[in-house]
């Protein structure tokens, strides 16, 4: 596009941006003889009449706002049936890669990009607009540390699913909750993607990431943020509070405005906390110098009197001894009374308090000279919130007196707008569901031929309704006319990658991904693994990934083509879990592998209440992430050799 000239006004200087969405341009303003900046479209998304319509709604409400802290939208248009979106250019850096640069930015200098982002959000926030996208790449910094905040017309048009490739990932790092969960967002859900941002800015790093889209946004919904100041202890207590605050699951636990935020912001006190932190240093040979001198100063008489009451105090320090031999005398009787029972307490035996409320649950335990702690507060269908779920020591079990207690509390069933699964394989939609905190329920084949084979097309309960998490879905699957026939995987192992291909298909299998890795023992183009494994019982259909050898490794790795090659250095990881079921009801038991070839299900089984087990599963990659869900929850997370 190089020379182009749009709407017979904006000459295309040079690219400057390459985005998931769009291309970024610098633009000489023919007429009012200025540097604009031209954002395009990508061609995939030129096509969308239903997208193009909103772009166009959208960038011209966009185009209403105007504050120092929002880049200015001039004017919008279309090339090639393709629109285009013309803008202040600005000179400067985004704060992603400031953030880069600098790793951690200091608290003081965050907090003013911060609260100048606040009154751009605010001012938007005003106008109805919500920006849908706030990311450090969308917030740019000129050279005099003025913030302008970009990409509101676009960011609030974006109907993208998080499942495309290369597309959405860079913003699922910063989605909030109801973006995850595909539900209804607000102003709300700008102030936690800022608060991701804040985040980032002040440890260098972004509370939540996986290996997917669907793993991070899922962490979005499930997880705690690790608390900042874990990472930077330079961060003040009191804006760590306002960070954690930003990014509470629910929109009603957050600041409920920008404005507030920015209130919250300009409370904060650097000089302040650097004041309290001083220490005071006393110099006693000062101070004895200036007594001596305030001493010289008195009259004779004075200090005549000084010395008659200071040898009247030599002559009287018998009230001073017995004193002094009372309290020895106190602390001798507290020593023989007190400190045997605080060096050597009694043994006690400790109290059943599961099914209690924590209230009569503490109250118990003091009963017993034992204290309590909530060791962590969990979500259970089955058991009312405030109550106690389980114990560490259990009951009747000795424990020292004044010791603690671990409980976990019940915070009661956690409902959800129930996500739709129809469309996936049944595969898919089963490690779908356990990722998202749903257990697996009963699984229907219905024969049909207006629907592709193995497919989901029907669930229960139905999308959009609200179910608590760890609720069993039942699922009907597309069978076709004739019953789904099973294959039973072949060991590919050492044979020629195309003779592996041409069998896939014979067997009426799909190929998927083909993995090639330099290999010291594995001749040229031979399989050296499969996924799943040999002897595994798979639909007709189905997908087999491959790794294949390409040969011995030469004097480097060929990416002029940008190919990416894999390497057997470290790629396969094996991992022993020991998988605790906590005590009560029997409950599903799910392990998911996250490497190279995705997000698979290698173990699905029903496991009853305090009951253990051992897992032996194996990874590809250096990203070799290993789930556990029990009951629907998230167990488990870690990657392999963690």
């Amino acid at each position: 596009m190089i020379g182009e000239v749009l709407s017979n006004r904006y000459e295309i200087v040079a690219k400057i941006g390459d985005g998931g969405m769009a291309l970024v341009y610098s633009a000489k303003d023919i007429l009012l003889n200025r540097l604009v900046a031209v954002k395009v479209l990508r061609d995939q998304y030129a096509s969308d009449r239903e997208f193009i319509e909103r772009f166009h709604r959208e960038a011209q409400a966009a185009a209403s706002l105007s504050h120092p802290n929002v880049v200015n939208v001039y004017d919008v248009g279309t090339i090639n049936q393709t629109p285009f979106i013309v803008m202040e250019y600005i000179e400067g850096q985004n704060l992603s890669e400031i953030i880069v640069e600098q790793g951690q930015l200091e608290p003081e200098y965050a907090v003013k990009i911060l609260l100048q982002i606040c009154s751009a959000l605010a001012h938007a926030h005003r106008h109805n607009i919500v920006h849908r996208d706030i990311k450090p790449h969308n917030i740019l910094i000129t050279k005099d540390n003025q913030v302008k905040v970009t990409d509101f017309g676009i960011a609030a048009v974006s109907s993208m699913s998080i499942t495309q490739t290369g597309v959405v990932l860079g913003s699922v790092l910063y989605f909030s909750p109801e973006q995850a969960r595909g539900t209804k967002v607000d102003h709300l859900s700008d102030l936690y993607s800022l608060g991701v941002v804040m985040y980032e800015m002040l440890t260098g790093k972004v509370p939540f990431r996986a290996d997917t889209p669907i793993s991070t946004a899922l962490k979005h919904i499930q997880d705690l943020p690790k608390p900042p100041s874990q990472i930077n202890p330079a961060i003040p207590l009191e804006l760590e509070r306002i960070i954690l605050k930003l990014l509470a699951k629910k929109p009603e636990d957050r600041f409920q405005s920008a404005q507030e935020l920015s209130d919250a912001l300009e409370k904060l006190d650097f000089d302040a906390g650097i004041e309290k932190t001083q220490k005071l240093t006393i110099d006693p040979d000062q101070i004895l110098e200036e007594l001596k001198e305030g001493e010289e100063d008195l009259p004779v008489a004075s200090r005549v009197k000084k010395k008659r009451k200071k040898k009247k105090k030599k002559k009287n320090r018998l009230p001073l001894i017995l004193l002094v031999l009372l309290l020895l005398s106190g602390l001798t009787y507290v020593f023989i009374e007190f400190i045997p029972n605080v060096l050597f307490p009694e043994d006690v035996v400790v109290p059943d308090v599961t099914g209690l409320t924590v209230e009569a649950a503490e109250k118990l335990l003091n009963e017993r000279n034992l204290k309590m702690a909530v060791e962590i507060e969990v979500f259970d269908n089955d058991i009312p919130k405030g109550i106690v779920i389980s114990q560490d020591p259990r009951p009747n079990r000795m424990k020292k007196e004044h010791q603690y207690v671990y409980v976990r509390v019940s915070k009661g069933p956690e409902f959800v707008d129930m996500p739709s699964v129809v469309g996936m394989s049944n595969r898919e939609a089963q490690v779908f569901l356990t990722q998202f905190g749903f257990t697996l329920g009963d699984i229907k084949f219905e024969q049909t031929a207006e629907h592709p084979i193995n497919t989901v097309i029907g669930q229960n309960p139905e999308p959009g309704v609200n179910v608590a998490l760890g609720t069993p879905i039942d699922l009907v699957i597309s069978q076709g006319l004739d019953a789904i026939s099973l294959v039973l995987l072949p060991d590919f192992r050492g044979q020629n990658l195309d003779d592996v291909r041409q069998q896939i298909a014979d067997l009426g299998l799909k190929e998927g991904a083909l993995i090639p890795e330099y290999s010291t023992t594995t001749p040229k183009d031979v399989v050296i693994e499969q996924d799943p494994p040999p002897r595994t019982e798979v639909e007709v259909g189905w997908k087999v990934n491959l790794v294949y050898s390409q040969g011995l490794p030469t004097g480097g790795r060929p990416d002029s083509e940008g190919i990416h090659h894999w390497t057997t250095d470290g790629a396969w990881h094996t991992e022993t879990v020991n998988i605790y079921v906590p005590e009560g009801r029997d409950q599903e038991v799910a392990i998911i592998i996250v490497d190279d070839f995705g997000a698979r299900e290698v173990y699905r089984e029903i496991h009853k209440g305090d009951s253990s087990f051992t897992y032996t599963a194996r990874g590809r990659g250096a990203q070799a992430r290993l789930q556990v869900y029990i009951g629907g929850r998230l167990f488990i997370d870690r990657d392999f050799g963690e």
